[in-house]
């Protein structure tokens, strides 16, 4: 048929198949022009919360410098030395957008998880904060079975998850509600029942510094396989994608470890992580 119209008559048949082309880059163009762009960067907007002794530095930057690499431009506000009680009530109403925490079932239901493991699993991998010249007090244990003789008691704070880590493995444990701080003063005290103060190592080294009268106990790692991930506030539930992304792209192309090696290293080195005697500890199932 068409080689017929072209045929009788080709002026007609060309201007037709012209005006239908014409008409279909249009339908086209404006389809296109109607559709939502979808953008690979974002200005992102985040209000943290800072810690006394420093230790929120290497988070802060893991967030920033990800976030950057992933091509988001960044700008961080903070909340500055918050006790955790009030952290926990701002990053339920959205006045802190995220923050760093264990991760437990519990968090998960209250806030929205990024699922990203933050340290690599350094969290998990605790030390003890003694009193200073207790530091052959453990020498001998060797086994979960022998620091359980010890009678030794942990001071944690009042509903962490350690607790029930300490609690499933047998181990006596001293809840401190309120500010976990004051764990500090009271361990130092060596009359307030508590004995030891178990921290994750990356974050033991710089405590030990900032209370003279504690001292890091040098031959025991207890373990267990947990580690912290970044917890967004519900308001602030639609960066979710947006910081997992970077982040599982930090880890890929190096920048999380190098990160860790550049906050972390120094200290974790100091700790003789390889020469201690690891004592495995019992993760709850119900979490």
């Amino acid at each position: 048929m068409a080689a017929k119209l072209f045929a009788t008559h080709p002026l007609k048949a060309r201007i037709k198949m012209m005006r239908h082309k014409t008409l279909s880059r249009l339908l086209l163009a404006f389809a296109m022009a109607a559709a939502p762009v979808v953008s690979f960067s974002a200005d992102v907007s985040l209000k943290l919360a800072t810690l006394a002794n420093g230790n929120h530095k290497f988070y802060h930057r893991l967030l920033e410098d990800s976030l950057k690499a992933a091509g988001h431009t960044v700008k961080i506000t903070t909340e500055d030395n918050l006790p955790q009680p009030r952290m926990m009530v701002y990053l339920e109403s959205g006045d802190l957008t995220l923050h760093w925490l264990l991760q437990t079932k519990e968090r998960d239901a209250k806030f929205v998880a990024v699922d990203h493991k933050v340290t690599q699993g350094l969290i998990g991998q605790r030390v003890m904060l003694i009193p200073k010249g207790e530091e052959g007090v453990y020498a001998k244990v060797k086994t979960l079975v022998d620091l359980k003789a010890t009678g030794k008691v942990a001071g944690l704070g009042q509903g962490w998850f350690d607790v029930q880590v300490w609690k499933e493995s047998g181990l006596p444990v001293s809840e401190q509600g309120g500010d976990w701080k004051q764990i500090y003063p009271m361990l130092a005290a060596k009359d307030r029942g508590i004995d030891y103060f178990p921290r994750g190592a990356n974050e033991i080294a710089s405590e030990a510094e900032d209370h003279p009268r504690l001292a890091i106990e040098p031959n025991l790692l207890l373990v267990y396989p947990r580690d912290s991930v970044f917890y967004l506030s519900k308001p602030h539930a639609a960066l979710k994608p947006v910081i997992e992304a970077a982040l599982k792209q930090a880890e890929k192309s190096g920048l999380q470890k190098k990160l860790i090696d550049e906050y972390l290293g120094p200290s974790i080195s100091s700790l003789n992580l390889n020469k201690r005697v690891r004592i495995h500890l019992k993760n709850p199932t119900s979490n």
